[in-house]
């Protein structure tokens, strides 16, 4: 049997892709925040897409600076996920907050988070505002992954363990391939 829900909840049924630590900012700014809302747009070229909070300093820092990092975290770090979404980076800075280690971008000014499985690097193409919501329309100009949790082609779920929010406090961790 089913149960009705409200309109406002469906996301809970089919948003449990990744979360993830976006960095922004730039060389001196740094920032990071977790975002779950995060899509792939295109592979040629290839386009992702993260929803931020148009009030949040990652929007800020991301119409400022044109660029932001995803960095896909492993299960182990399920605690300074937890964190870096109760804290704003306005005032504190958040990296010295969650001890994570930041590493120098490649084709970008904003950092990856060292103790991530994996990083993209995204220079902003485009952005559309919905009701206090920002799509960020990214161009992927760099990625890298740890070569343990990856098989050439994808993901190995068993060693990723990446973290997959559903709602409120409430995440899940991938184990398997079906």
């Amino acid at each position: 049997m089913k149960v009705k829900i409200e309109s406002q909840m469906y996301y809970k049924l089919i948003n449990h892709g990744p979360c993830c630590l976006i960095t922004s900012g730039n060389r001196n700014i740094k920032n990071v925040a977790p975002i779950a809302w995060i899509t792939p747009l295109n592979d040629d070229p290839p386009l992702v897409i993260i929803c931020v909070a148009s009030t949040h300093y990652t929007a800020e820092l991301i119409n400022k600076y044109k660029e932001f990092v995803i960095n896909i975290p492993p299960v182990n770090l399920i605690e300074e996920i937890k964190l870096a979404g109760k804290i704003s980076g306005r005032k504190k800075n958040k990296f010295e907050m969650l001890k994570l280690t930041i590493e120098e971008g490649v084709k970008v000014d904003v950092v990856h988070i060292k103790e991530c499985i994996g990083f993209i690097e995204a220079k902003l193409v485009d952005k559309k505002e919905y009701d206090g919501v920002i799509l960020f329309v990214g161009k992927v100009v760099h990625c890298e992954v740890e070569k343990d949790v990856f098989d050439g082609e994808n993901l190995i779920p068993e060693k990723a363990k990446t973290i997959h929010h559903v709602g409120g406090n409430k995440f899940f961790v991938s184990s398997k391939v079906i």
